[in-house]
């Protein structure tokens, strides 16, 4: 530990972090009291290793810490002067993008945006449907913080199948219940994975194909296939954005090869036009009339 000690002083002499001074009035204190001696003897070799690697690891923890907070505040700094502008950077943004693909940049921003909101409007209302049926399930199942529970798993709903978390708090409530009350663990974890079971298939087989479908015009089985692939693409945000892109990206396709029988265009030009025909209706789906003719 002496050794330690002083290796790490001179080293830090070395690269003129600690004055020389202060560093020769830790020795001299050191020396005097036998505090040196006191460390380096047999029977503290292991608690001198112990509080060496402790203070390694608070000191480690510490700027790890610091950084994060460094980090966060930039972070915050940026979104604050970002936030002054907003008006004008969403306003000059498109000045940025070449006039020949403007038109048709602002158009699919502007669709991806609406079928955004689209999305998280039916999807909070699914939500709100599986939090109120769950509270009804862990009341009928006399389940602790029965309403709180649901309407929790419910927001974690707002994410498809994010639901799949509230696994580990269900174990912990049924741990807590049977210690409380002295039955059985299994049978109270158990009963909560039959509610759990029960809610998911409702809402998988009415509630999203009659909320989501109507809202985003998908089949059903189409609304889990694009939640798998964009899931297995992006992750956590692939299954946020997977239904408005599916459905954007499904109407542009159709408008497409409609626009392309129809009139024979060039890929480009047949490609915008699809984009500037195809929209999403005042009912937040993709509108299913054939591409207008501009009245003469």
């Amino acid at each position: 530990m002496k050794n330690i000690t002083l290796s790490f002083l001179s080293a830090n002499i070395a690269n003129s972090s600690i004055p020389e001074p202060v560093v020769n009035f830790f020795k001299s204190v050191a020396e005097e009291n036998g505090l040196a001696a006191l460390l380096s003897s047999s029977e503290n070799i292991e608690f001198n290793e112990f509080v060496v690697n402790k203070l390694k690891y608070l000191l480690f923890g510490t700027a790890d810490l610091l950084q994060a907070m460094f980090t966060v505040g930039i972070i915050l700094l940026y979104l604050f002067f970002i936030l002054l502008d907003f008006e004008r950077l969403s306003e000059s943004w498109t000045l940025y993008i070449p006039k020949r693909w403007r038109n048709v940049t602002i158009k699919l921003w502007d669709d991806l945006v609406y079928g955004m909101n689209q999305y998280f409007r039916g999807q909070a209302l699914v939500a709100f449907c599986v939090g109120v049926l769950f509270s009804i399930g862990f009341l009928i199942i006399d389940f602790p913080a029965a309403i709180a529970f649901g309407m929790f798993i419910g927001i974690l709903n707002l994410v498809p199948y994010l639901q799949t978390l509230s696994l580990i708090p269900m174990a912990l409530l049924s741990v807590l219940e049977a210690a409380n009350t002295g039955d059985d663990f299994w049978m109270i974890f158990l009963s909560a994975l039959i509610v759990l079971a029960v809610v998911q298939v409702i809402q998988d087989v009415f509630l999203v194909p009659l909320i989501m479908g109507k809202r985003m015009n998908l089949h059903p089985a189409v609304i889990l296939l694009s939640l798998s692939i964009w899931g297995h693409l992006l992750g956590l945000l692939g299954m946020i954005v997977a239904l408005p892109l599916t459905t954007l990206i499904l109407g542009y396709l159709k408008r497409y090869h409609e626009i392309a029988e129809i009139s024979g265009y060039t890929e480009e030009s047949t490609f915008r036009e699809a984009i500037d025909s195809a929209s999403f209706g005042d009912k937040g789906i993709i509108a299913e009339d054939k591409p207008s003719v501009e009245e003469p």
